[in-house]
């Protein structure tokens, strides 16, 4: 009877964790699953895990709900459902350590570019068409606002950091970037948002917002 009790509790977590439940949607939206290479229409009452990417289009949204804990995602936004979820400042500055060092270029031998997930786990390839990863870049960093404005602030800069490096024109987008760093300032990671406003500001020398985060910031690292 212990060993029947166990598996069940065991089998109901492993059920809970993994299932999102599509409860609203509107308009169109659609799901990458980790398995496949084909985007396929999402419909209200189907079932997705943390492995897939949904994606919406314009005047689209879609509500899912996991063990009771709802989440909208808007229009024109992408999201890989793996950062939904809280994770701590530790887990957070590992994490950027990780996606620093795949700052780094390297040739896997195959020329593919693949989606890392929070951990570094591999979930999807992206597409090799330039304009479709730039539209995508864009709607990742929609996606990642929508995280931040919902309280998953740490999830949303590790989906900022990694569309930055693999989508490099959103790079472009001071404002967004600004709003992704002052998240940094916002969970006190000083030092990192220092990091973040120069690196931001090699592209934006003569933007004084950004010059003033810096002295700012300045002075809470020597404090």
């Amino acid at each position: 009877m212990k060993k029947l009790f166990i598996a069940i509790l065991f089998l109901g977590l492993n059920l809970s964790a993994q299932d999102f439940t599509v409860e609203k949607i509107s308009g169109n939206v659609q799901v990458l699953k980790s398995t496949s290479e084909k985007y396929e229409n999402v419909n209200q009452g189907d079932k997705l895990n943390g492995n897939d990417l949904i994606v919406t289009d314009e005047k689209s949204f879609i509500q899912l709900n996991k063990a009771g804990n709802k989440f909208i995602l808007q229009g024109n936004s992408a999201l890989g459902l793996n950062y939904l979820k809280q994770i701590s400042i530790n887990d957070l500055l590992l994490a950027l350590a990780r996606e620093e060092i795949r700052r780094v270029p390297k040739n896997e031998g195959n020329g593919n570019s693949r989606n890392t997930a929070v951990y570094g786990e591999e979930i999807r390839k992206d597409s090799p068409n330039s304009k479709i990863d730039d539209k995508m870049g864009i709607k990742k960093l929609n996606g990642a606002k929508q995280l931040a404005e919902n309280g998953y602030k740490e999830s949303a800069v590790l989906v900022a950091k990694e569309t930055y490096r693999k989508y490099p024109s959103t790079k472009n987008k001071i404002d967004e970037r600004i709003y992704f760093a002052d998240i940094l300032v916002d969970l006190t990671l000083y030092s990192e948002a220092f990091e973040e406003f120069n690196e931001i500001r090699k592209a934006a020398p003569n933007n004084e917002v950004i010059s003033n985060k810096i002295e700012k910031l300045k002075i809470e690292i020597e404090n």
